[in-house]
């Protein structure tokens, strides 16, 4: 295999990475185009949030088919991590990492579910508020299952650095991406129970979560580049 190839694992990194920020951008841009949000910049004037980038047609059809076949990749992706760090033949098997992938696995079922409600079906808001709430209730459960697996798997990154020969600094970035996630919503959630809001608060947090998470995703392409997914690539 040529040394500027990527493996299998590595394409599914940056798909994990690209199509959900793609997905979201051109949903944005739709959506603006369409006269429904303002053009502004939502990591700092909170303007539009990613869910309203889902209501109008034709974005509602982007939004909702991207983030479905992203979740799909978010699967292989924790599928990836699995066997990668199972790999180190010497290294003990931890019951509670497969459990880490089974909930990420189901936390991305979760922003399915999320994306499905989504649509002009759901004006006037008034008349929707279970759907809403729904929606809201299983995206937050994806953020929150997400955070706290990329965490763990950088956790077990970290007892098996040697092993596996990890570099430091991907173990840092790591811990970085994950722990500003949790964070960003922790503070989201303390603020949402006490009451307490500001203008275009759900949009700046969803905007920066999404955004953490896929960069965690894309960190993951240079751990696997000569992490071999396949038979074929194996033999290579």
């Amino acid at each position: 295999m040529s040394n500027l190839s990527m493996t299998l694992p590595q394409r599914i990194a940056l798909a994990a990475f690209f199509i959900p920020v793609v997905t979201i951008g051109l949903s944005y841009a739709l959506t603006v185009a369409g006269g429904h949000e303002p053009l502004c910049i939502p990591y700092i004037e909170g303007c539009a949030t990613i869910t309203a980038t889902g209501i109008y047609y034709p974005a509602a059809y982007i939004l909702r088919a991207g983030i479905a076949m992203s979740a799909v990749v978010f699967i292989l992706w924790w599928y990836c991590v699995r066997l990668w760090l199972e790999s180190v033949r010497q290294a003990e098997l931890v019951a509670w990492f497969h459990t880490v992938v089974w909930v990420a696995t189901i936390g991305s079922v979760l922003i399915i579910a999320s994306m499905v409600v989504l649509g002009e079906n759901l004006l006037p808001s008034r008349d929707h508020r279970f759907l809403w709430r729904f929606h809201a209730t299983t995206a937050g459960l994806f953020f929150l299952a997400n955070s706290i697996c990329q965490i763990m798997m950088t956790v077990r990154m970290r007892q098996l650095r040697r092993q596996m020969n990890i570099a430091f600094s991907h173990i840092v970035v790591k811990e970085v991406l994950a722990l500003l996630q949790l964070l960003f919503l922790t503070v989201l959630i303390g603020m949402t129970i006490v009451g307490y809001e500001f203008e275009g608060m759900v949009a700046f947090f969803e905007w920066w979560l999404a955004t953490l998470s896929s960069l965690f995703y894309l960190s993951a392409w240079w751990d696997w580049r000569d992490f071999r997914l396949t038979r074929l690539e194996q033999s290579a």
